[in-house]
């Protein structure tokens, strides 16, 4: 019998596509899993190697951690003095090599930049001159910022605050940090919920994209669920890898993929991270870091 006319046209149209009128519709690409690693030393100093490990790990999000502000402004990537007057003075061959995390084949999609860890005044510091000079293009943290995602590219910059929890000050920089081209402001909370909600209520959603959320250490006790319900989104808890003496202490991969899994289920988590890159090479016989992104994928799918 003939077919009329529509239903013909059809039939070829999904020919050429190579699909036939009983297929189903291709089903609509699920974005991977989110997967974030902090580093050192080893992300500036180990040259091409550990770029090259990254970008074949799994990992999507590469943080280096931690740009320390000086009183005076100028930025060390922990020891090392890397911006100083609105210039990059650190390794020459570091930004490119950075750049290279992107270049196909990787799994690296994301850069962030983390000011502040434990005991130390980098947000203080910043405050103070916030204060005193403010945030405009004459400003030393305007010019030493922009030097640094110029040198980095990073996409973001990760609010690592352990001790100075001040909405205003820290607000202003970030404002400031999206105008120098950083897309994002991301938080790495351990306590102090209310100072985060605050912060991110102030900046708003469009600026805060992602919370790292503790879950070792003093962050241990941390519940994925409540942080989400205080701030608003889903956030991505971590772990720390092995590490210490004989690398006994801190997650295998296997412990990992259970606890994401666990918080996958309990507070729908569709991303976490992974402390500290740096032990994942002193013990890497306990746990490579294609070993933990693969964790981290497995526990939130």
């Amino acid at each position: 019998m003939r077919r009329p006319l529509l239903p013909a046209l059809l039939a070829a149209v999904l020919a050429l596509c190579g699909l036939t009128a009983l297929d189903p519709a291709p089903a609509a690409a699920q974005q991977s899993p989110r997967s974030a690693v902090y580093g050192g030393g080893p992300f500036y100093a180990d040259g091409q190697a550990v770029m090259n490990t990254l970008r074949a790990s799994g990992f999507t999000t590469v943080i280096l951690w931690s740009i320390h502000v000086h009183p005076n402004g100028d930025l060390y990537y922990n020891d090392v003095l890397i911006v100083q007057n609105g210039r990059y003075v650190g390794d020459a061959g570091w930004p490119a090599r950075l750049r290279t995390l992107k270049q196909a084949p990787t799994s690296v999609n994301r850069i962030e930049v983390s000011i502040g860890a434990w005991a130390v005044p980098d947000w203080e510091n910043i405050a103070a001159l916030v204060n005193s000079q403010g945030t405009g293009s004459s400003s030393i943290l305007h010019r030493n910022f922009q030097a640094l995602k110029t040198a980095t590219g990073a996409d973001a910059i990760n609010n690592d605050d352990e001790s100075f929890y001040q909405v205003a000050p820290t607000a202003a920089f970030a404002r400031m940090a999206v105008g120098l081209g950083y897309a994002k402001f991301t938080f790495a909370p351990y306590t102090n919920q209310s100072f985060w909600a605050s912060l991110k209520n102030n900046l708003g959603s469009a600026v805060v994209d992602r919370v790292y959320l503790q879950g070792y250490a003093g962050g241990s006790g941390n519940d994925p669920a409540g942080w989400n319900q205080a701030l608003g989104l889903k956030v991505d808890p971590g772990l720390w890898s092995r590490h210490g003496s004989g690398c006994s202490a801190g997650d295998s991969p296997a412990t990992v993929e259970s606890r994401m899994r666990s918080w996958h289920s309990s507070a729908g988590i569709v991303g976490g991270f992974m402390w500290l890159y740096d032990d994942m090479k002193a013990c890497s016989a306990q746990g490579t870091a294609a070993a933990y992104a693969r964790a981290i994928r497995n526990g939130v799918s």
